[in-house]
């Protein structure tokens, strides 16, 4: 597919802070594999709507899916040799910056096959790992809604390496 080679492209010769490549990041369950997580924008959230839609307090938990259905997907997502609290299931775009928040309803599988185009497990025990970005997904937020930046750049922060956005929004990365 054109898109995954672009974001496969777009990952080729990063070289993160502390010396890793961005395979070695995919395979640390750090960055996600561009193969399989593109990230969806949520068909519900554009540019002119922002004020009603994740701009308002609270909003995310209107439009969240159950903890019940994504932590089952996360156990599913566990890489081999870790186990389902060593890290979470990420929303690759997060929820809060416009990204799909998951099927409704949650049998449905096709609905359930796109969402897990932005859902992945990501790692908690890393230096990038999933708290880190977690600051990221918060500062987009704050820019997002301050009409500081776009919808579209905040995708753009988040994919293919959140960890260049994170440099760019938010500081430097540790060594």
């Amino acid at each position: 597919c054109m898109i995954v080679a672009l974001l496969a492209a777009a990952l080729a010769g990063y070289v993160a802070p502390d010396g890793r490549t961005a395979d070695q990041l995919v395979a640390a369950h750090v960055l996600p594999d561009p193969a399989v997580v593109t990230g969806i924008q949520n068909p519900a959230v554009n540019q002119s709507n922002i004020k009603t839609t994740i701009c308002v307090a609270n909003w995310t938990k209107t439009v969240r899916p159950p903890t019940s259905y994504t932590d089952k997907l996360r156990a599913q997502l566990t890489p081999a040799g870790h186990k389902p609290p060593d890290g979470e299931g990420d929303h690759g775009w997060p929820i809060e910056d416009g990204g799909m928040p998951g099927p409704v309803p949650v049998s449905d599988p096709a609905q359930t096959k796109l969402f897990l185009k932005s859902f992945w497990w990501q790692i908690f025990d890393d230096r990038y790992g999933a708290r880190r970005k977690d600051v990221l997904e918060t500062k987009l937020h704050r820019e997002i809604c301050s009409g500081k930046i776009t919808l579209q750049q905040a995708h753009d922060a988040l994919f293919p390496n959140w960890l260049v956005g994170y440099t760019q929004y938010v500081g430097p990365l540790p060594k």
